[in-house]
């Protein structure tokens, strides 16, 4: 098996993305998966895109790729819309987006999958692999709606069909699989227990920091890297993940997110989408 870096849901910024290429390249592995939401959001979507091209061997067309190819003025509303607006007047006659912008226009949604041996990638979910959320949920309703939630996740598990998917779209590092494999997950280390879902036949396991799950060669899985960009699980540190096949390695890497909130707060955005993102970056959310 192949040693596979899984990065996803950049979203422009920059000093995340050459942090977590810096840490990938010390890792060394023999493949990049871009899973997909490299623009919007941030300041620098030129950039992360030009990198993404050089580095990733599969890249993959996001929620945000794809609004911004169609340009659907009722996808994206607010903070988020006004911000897709600005990014798309940096993107204008850029050839690697003009280059991806054809691609999802011709492929569809076969631009946010791709199946390489028996592994899946998308960037949302295998059944919908665009804009579904591999998620159980907001933690308030966890035990509340325990049953619900575990079928919820169960259909999505099963409409994997291969053994390993990796997706993005929620900005939280997780890996969902039956409660049968329960004792692959590491009893040392912190799980993030706001996150983390468990239900009489799945289970959706947030990492708290850098965490190493072994094991997990004969298990169906769905596995999510996190954001590199703009984590939302409590945590600023950049997210990514490293695949052995037999083993998923999520690390957190530190960046000078001050700077990327600082590019934020200077663009020719409303004062509410300005920090709105700005602040964002700083806490994690």
């Amino acid at each position: 098996m192949r040693r596979i870096a899984l990065l996803s849901d950049i979203h422009g910024n920059l000093e995340a993305l050459e942090a977590v290429l810096r840490d990938v390249e010390r890792q060394r592995p023999d493949m990049v998966v871009v899973l997909g939401d490299t623009i919007n959001y941030g300041p620098n979507p030129r950039a992360c895109l030009e990198r993404v091209e050089r580095t990733a061997d599969i890249v993959l067309a996001g929620n945000h790729e794809k609004e911004a190819a169609a340009h659907d003025d009722e996808a994206l509303e607010g903070d988020a819309r006004e911000m897709l607006d600005w990014t798309l007047t940096q993107l204008e006659g850029f050839h690697p987006w003009e280059k991806m912008r054809e691609h999802i226009l011709a492929a569809g949604e076969a631009s946010s999958r791709v199946r390489w041996r028996d592994l899946t990638f998308v960037h949302g979910s295998p059944r919908s692999p665009v804009h579904e959320y591999i998620w159980p949920g907001h933690p308030q309703h966890h035990l509340h709606l325990n049953k619900q939630l575990d079928e919820w996740l169960l259909k999505l598990l099963k409409h994997s069909k291969t053994r390993h998917s990796f997706c993005g779209h929620t900005h939280v590092p997780a890996l969902l699989t039956t409660y049968s494999e329960r004792e692959i997950f590491p009893i040392d280390r912190s799980w993030n227990r706001s996150y983390t879902f468990v239900g009489p036949r799945t289970i959706f396991y947030v990492p708290e920091d850098n965490v190493t799950v072994e094991g997990i060669s004969g298990s169906r899985m769905v596995i999510n890297p996190g954001s590199v960009g703009q984590p939302r699980d409590g945590n600023p540190l950049a997210s990514w993940a490293l695949y052995e096949g037999h083993s998923i390695h999520f690390r957190r890497v530190a960046y000078d997110m001050s700077k990327t909130s600082a590019k934020i707060r200077d663009l020719p955005l409303s004062a509410g989408a300005r920090d709105c993102f700005a602040d964002r970056i700083l806490e994690g959310v």
